[in-house]
Parts: C-alpha cells; structure tokens; sequence
C-alpha cells in the first residue's frame, strides 16, 4: 500500500503537521495557564480554535466540492503557517493579548474542517478508481494515514514537555509554523492524484449543498449512530487533556515534563492501536470492534487514582483502541456517501466532531472550577461509555450501501 503514488507522502505530511499540532496542544494551554492562572481563559484559547471549524465546517463542504481536495489542502497549509507564526512574532513585539489568541485560534480552526475533509477523501483518489472503492483497503489507507497522528501523538508530547521546559511555550509555537509549511510543500511537490471525482462544481449549489451531508448522515440508519457515537467520545477527550493540565500543576508537582509523559503515554497507544488498524481493522469482526470500544471507555475510569503511573497506563489503553474506532467510522462515512456527497458529508462529519470537541474544551474549564478534578473525570469516562454503546448499536445495523448512479446531493436520501 505504501508503493501506492502519493501516499507515503501523505503520510509523512501529515505526521510533521500533527506533530507541530501536539506541540502547540500543550504549549499554547500551558502559556495562557501559568500567565494568567485561569483554567477558564486555558479553556477559551482552546475553544476559539473549534469555534472556528464548527461556524465554517459545513460552508467549508463546497469548497471542497469545488476547488478538489488537494487544492483544498495546499491553501489550508498555506494559510495556517503564517497564523501560527503571528503568536510569537506578536510575543516578541509585546501585542499579545488575549484577544488576539482567540482572533488567530479561531482563524486556525476555520481551515481546519475543509483539510481533515480533503486529507480523508483524497486517499480513494491515490488508490485509485478500481481500488478506492475497496472498503477494507480503505479501512488500512484511512488507519495509516491515522498512523502519522498517533505517532506524533507519542512524539509530539514527550518532546514538547521538554521544549516548553527549555524555551519556553510561546518560541515553541513557531516549530508549529515550520511544520505547516513543510506540509505544504510535501503536498506540492509529491501528493498528485490521478482521479479528480471531488473536484467538480456544485450540483445542488446553494444552502441545499451546505447541510446536505448532514442531511444524509442523520438520516443513514448506521452513519447517525457512528457520529453520534464520535461525538460523546470527543465530548470526552478534550476534556481529559484540559484535565490533565490541572493535574499536573496542581497535584504532580507543575513540572511540565510530566505533562508531556502522561500524553506520550496516551501516545503509545494510539502508535500500537494504529499498527493493529493498518495490518488487522479489514479483518476484525463486530465482535471485535465492539471490544474495542469497550476498550476505549472503561480504562478512562483509571484517571480517578491519583497516581502517575495507573494515569499513564489509562491513557495507554484508551489509545490503544481509539485508531480503530476512528478509521472505521471514517471508512464507513467514505463508502457509504454516494460520490458527490463525499465531501459534504465529511466536513459535516469533521464539523460535528469538532463540534463536540468544542463544547469539551469550553466545558471542562468551568466545570472544573465548579466541581473539582475528581467529579470531571467521572463524567468524561461516563460520556465515553455512552460513545462505545452508540458504537456498538452502529455495528448492527450497518449495512454495504447497494451499488448506485451518482445523483444530486439534493436528491439523495438515506
């Protein structure tokens, strides 16, 4: 699969972006946190950037449609370099406020929802028109591509804790800007695929085009249950992240590096579940998927022992089932659009998620003020048992869509 044109590079382009991203999840949060001492503030940064996705996630479905999925991504890079880069370079000249980090949070989060839309539907595109509609190839193109976040998940954290410790939060933000630029010009120079199914103008044009993907997942008896079950897991973790910020100033002895540990353990395995969906998610029977969400869910209840060792080893087992549970609802939102809703669809499917992160991230702030670490960390886990019993029931009734013309995005119905 890797000999496929074109994806290797994908790859790679997103494990540098991913990793820049993870650099930025713990030094932007840590920067507002120490500087103000307000979890609520920490929250808001946060929140601004999946503002951003969530009020032009589904505009963001035409775009897609129309300018194809590789263009659509090279301009997201394009845009998200110098956005970045405007922390420090205000730092530097002493204009930063906070205002002006949840102006340039919020502009990051607005190119996000048309990238992680184009980033899924550009993988039938490099394996091809034969090849592309082969579900359980897709399944390990989307768990490889999944791959490079998981590993830079590991990466990411661990070398971040240690930056922030030497530089200092916000000279660790440009390592970010970097990163979105080499993705850009990875993209340019390798990622060129044959097939342009996405690209092409809008047939339903209007509004009718904008929810029309939204549309359609709610109305697919599986693909309403699958991002149901998606949103109260990203409900939930968000939330943990937050968390983990507080636990660590507050009862692990504020050194950043532990923050960094307790996220690369996480990151572990999210790298392990990732291998596992590459070589085995078009093998794995319901049975086994159903596992995996429970997998996903229960150990969350670890984070309620305040040690870093039973921490680390919850965070582990969540990650080890998350790249699972996460291709195959990409997968299956892929393959059970008709083509021209493609893109609709999965911006609608990127937007709800990011929605959901959202309200994790603006609510575990005050949430926390409100109630304390302990009681929090019992609603995430009770949210991402929700999420595996939405799973489970989105396994029983999903059903291969019978084979079908392409038809207007307006015309089509579950």
């Amino acid at each position: 699969m890797l000999r496929t044109p074109g994806l290797l590079a994908l790859f790679v382009a997103k494990l540098l972006s991913t990793f820049g991203s993870w650099l930025t999840l713990l030094a932007l949060p840590w920067f507002v946190l120490v500087t103000t001492g307000s979890p609520v503030r920490m929250s808001a940064v946060l929140a601004a950037e999946f503002l951003g996705v969530v009020s032009l996630g589904l505009p963001s479905g035409r775009v897609v449609a129309r300018l194809g999925v590789r263009r659509t991504m090279l301009i997201c890079d394009a845009a998200r370099a110098p956005l970045m880069a405007l922390i420090p370079l205000l730092h530097q000249a002493d204009w930063l406020s906070l205002p002006a980090l949840l102006v340039v949070s919020f502009g990051l989060g607005a190119f996000t929802a048309p990238y992680v839309s184009s980033q899924r539907l550009i993988l039938p595109e490099l394996l091809g028109p034969a090849r592309g509609t082969d579900e359980k190839l897709l399944a390990r193109a989307n768990g490889l591509i999944d791959g490079a976040t998981r590993i830079a998940a590991l990466a990411g954290p661990a070398l971040g804790g240690l930056l922030i410790a030497l530089l200092g939060p916000v000279q660790v933000l440009s390592i970010d800007a970097g990163t979105y630029l080499v993705s850009y010009l990875i993209l340019i120079a390798f990622v060129r695929p044959a097939a342009t199914a996405h690209r092409a103008a809008d047939p339903a044009g209007g509004r009718g085009a904008t929810f029309a993907g939204l549309r359609y997942a709610l109305r697919h008896p599986a693909l309403r249950l699958f991002v149901l079950a998606q949103t109260f897991v990203t409900l939930s973790i968000p939330a943990v992240f937050i968390c983990l910020q507080v636990l660590v100033k507050d009862d692990l002895g504020g050194d950043p590096r532990t923050l960094g540990l307790l996220t690369s353990a996480n990151g572990a395995g999210l790298v392990v579940g990732s291998l596992v969906a590459v070589a085995g998610l078009g093998r794995m029977t319901r049975p086994a998927l159903t596992a995996a969400a429970l997998l996903q869910c229960a150990p969350l209840w670890l984070l309620l022992v305040d040690r870093v060792s039973v921490v680390a080893g919850g965070l582990f087992l969540v990650g080890l089932a998350t790249p699972v549970l996460a291709a195959t609802i990409n997968t299956r939102a892929t393959v059970r659009a008709p083509a021209l809703l493609r893109p609709h669809v999965m911006t609608a499917v990127t937007t709800t998620e990011n929605l959901a992160a959202f309200v994790g991230y603006t609510a575990a702030g005050p949430a926390l003020q409100l109630s304390g670490l302990r009681p929090v960390f019992a609603g995430i886990a009770a949210l991402a048992a929700l999420g595996a019993v939405s799973f489970t029931a989105a396994l029983h009734v999903d059903r291969p869509a019978p084979a079908a013309p392409a038809r207007r995005p307006a015309d089509v119905t579950a």
